[in-house]
């Protein structure tokens, strides 16, 4: 008897790595843009190269995609950058922006308008006009493109106007607002000091916030606002919900799942479509404390094109990997860990949002593209 269990619980253990090995594998091209790394682990898009491995999914010259595989900034590299070339979206079935905002000295600084100058400096900006100009062709011609936030308040050469133009790419517009839900207030690991530093500017009063909330900035104007539970917020955390469960929004993706890290607050423009929108449950206070600044509780949080463009516009930090993947070669894992999410979540801030929203949505979208 104790045999038979031991064979089963090996069978158990031993089929899931055994599944995902049987698999054939999969063709796509895709395209990372990553401006913003600062380390080896490549945060913003180590996800999505995890899911092309769980997938399967390789180049068309049969290769696996790696964490090196992207255009941007490489802080350990003698080259140091590598730009988008005119000819690097030829065979390209997805192009994806994963983060946009820069390399400043300070890892905790990444929005040059909000630097503290006598302690960061730019080491990288986002994108070159060249680099805009391309992506704008690929999009105007039709190709697949995903952008996240903080893409329109990123440091790019050109300044307003090509942030305008990849605004227009993408069908919406960046109200100059910018915001985030952070788990504790005065944690300097998760609130960057210039947040701190932007506050007193703007108020004249020292940061003495604690707990979990929400922040909303506007950097052109100095604009500051603070949420916080049983005051402003009737519940602690900003959601995602889905508006239109349509295309990669159709299955597996969770509803209703809590919010985690930056966003920008953006209007769908006349093409755009709203997916999924962020929402807060706000008291009167708080209903009032955003009204004042020409804010309110819900706004988009996932914007499509489909006439005449193919882009999806997350204005969320969604692919920012919160906690260890695991494995890729795994069958179920998504499943496995979105299980474990919800339990994970009051531990690990980002574990829900990113196992039951984000994997699921770019599972979806690599499944319509890969052959």
């Amino acid at each position: 008897m104790k045999k038979f269990v031991l064979l089963v619980l090996l069978a158990l253990v031993a089929a899931p790595p055994v599944a995902w090995k049987v698999q054939k594998n999969r063709m796509a091209n895709v395209t990372v843009l990553d401006a913003s790394v600062f380390d080896e682990q490549r945060t913003h898009h180590a996800g999505l190269i995890w899911m092309m491995e769980h997938m399967r999914i390789r180049t068309s010259r049969g290769t696996a995609y790696g964490l090196d595989d992207y255009f941007g900034y490489f802080p350990f590299s003698s080259d140091k950058v590598r730009r988008l070339e005119r000819d690097s979206l030829d065979d390209t079935d997805l192009l994806y922006i994963t983060d946009a905002g820069g390399v400043w000295s300070s890892d905790m600084e990444r929005f040059g308008v909000l630097r503290d100058v006598e302690r960061d400096v730019i080491v990288h900006t986002g994108f070159s006009t060249r680099e805009i100009n391309t992506i704008i062709d690929y999009i105007n011609a039709g190709g697949l493109a995903i952008g996240e936030a903080l893409l329109f308040y990123a440091e790019h050469e050109g300044g307003i106007r090509y942030r305008n133009l990849l605004e227009e790419a993408f069908g919406v517009e960046w109200t100059g607002w910018i915001g985030g839900w952070f788990k504790d207030l005065n944690s300097i690991r998760e609130l960057p000091f210039w947040v701190r530093t932007l506050y007193k500017r703007s108020t004249g009063q020292r940061w003495s916030y604690q707990g979990p909330g929400v922040i909303f900035i506007r950097p052109g104007s100095g604009d500051f606002i603070v949420l916080t539970p049983g005051i402003e917020l009737r519940e602690p955390r900003p959601e995602i919900v889905i508006s239109r469960r349509v295309g990669p929004l159709a299955e597996r993706v969770e509803s209703g799942v809590p919010l985690w890290g930056w966003f920008e607050v953006v209007d769908a423009g006349v093409v755009g479509d709203v997916q999924a929108v962020i929402r807060l449950q706000l008291t009167g206070v708080g209903e009032s404390a955003l009204a004042d600044k020409g804010l309110v509780a819900s706004f988009p949080a996932i914007v499509s094109q489909r006439v005449g463009k193919n882009t999806y516009y997350l204005a969320t930090d969604m692919s920012k990997v919160p906690t260890w993947l695991g494995p890729a070669q795994v069958k179920w894992m998504p499943e496995i860990r979105g299980r474990l999410a919800k339990l994970l979540e009051k531990q690990i801030s980002g574990e829900h949002h990113f196992w039951r929203f984000y994997m699921p949505f770019l599972r979806n979208i690599l499944d319509e593209l890969a052959r």
